[in-house]
């Protein structure tokens, strides 16, 4: 039995720009390669984020559901959903911009980007539920906690960089949806491969395992 994460109902359908929808898209895959042993990652496409389109498109993967969820697992997946979020916000707004402002979250909310990720920011909600449960926190306080590790990960040296590179696979593929064994093999060949991976061993153990103190530590008794 296996559990179905992220679906697509009809491939998305775009006219290959290379535009937030791609970024946003290229996020979440670059994202869930954190956690590549606990998915397996079938496919990606552009997040359509142009208004009065209903195509969702972003990262299809899938979880075996006989394996038990844990606060880890919850934490994994909103990181995932989020990080669409955050993408498009860089995209907005410019890596630098959100590098500076990145010290006024979570008091100015106007940063985040929800436009074409709407369904997205309701599944990191649900998806800090159960987290906040365990850990007897405001979920707010996990919700931010989760926001600012993703906005950190993709302002690490480099990251940006490879979701770029993902998003312009993206634009220049033949079909609207593109298999992730197809980007991992392009990525494997590029010279910065090692150091992106050396870049998720550390983001993820920076992370992991979670705890009360660790979610709580840098956020605000407002959060």
């Amino acid at each position: 039995m296996q559990l179905s994460i992220f679906s697509i109902q009809e491939p998305a359908n775009c006219s290959k720009p290379l535009d937030g929808g791609s970024f946003m898209a290229a996020a979440q895959f670059v994202m869930a390669l954190n956690f590549a042993h606990e998915f397996e990652l079938l496919s990606l496409s552009a997040i359509n984020n142009r208004p009065g389109v209903a195509k969702k498109g972003g990262l299809v993967f899938v979880r075996n559901g006989k394996l038990k969820m844990h606060p880890g697992i919850y934490d994994h997946l909103a990181l995932i959903s989020i990080s669409s979020i955050c993408a498009g916000s860089i995209y907005n707004h410019g890596l630098d911009k959100m590098a500076s402002e990145i010290i006024n979250l979570p008091y100015s909310e106007g940063f985040l980007s929800l436009t074409g990720a709407e369904e997205d920011y309701m599944a990191f909600k649900r998806l800090c539920s159960p987290i906040s449960r365990f850990f007897l926190l405001h979920t707010k306080k996990v919700q931010w906690s989760a926001i600012l590790s993703v906005f950190r990960f993709l302002m690490m040296d480099g990251i940006w960089d490879v979701v770029i590179f993902v998003a312009d696979k993206l634009r220049h593929s033949d079909t609207d949806i593109l298999a992730c064994t197809q980007l991992l093999e392009s990525m494997k060949k590029q010279e910065w491969y090692v150091d992106f991976n050396q870049s998720l061993h550390d983001f993820h153990a920076s992370r992991y395992p979670l705890s009360k103190v660790g979610l709580a530590a840098e956020l605000p008794e407002t959060a």
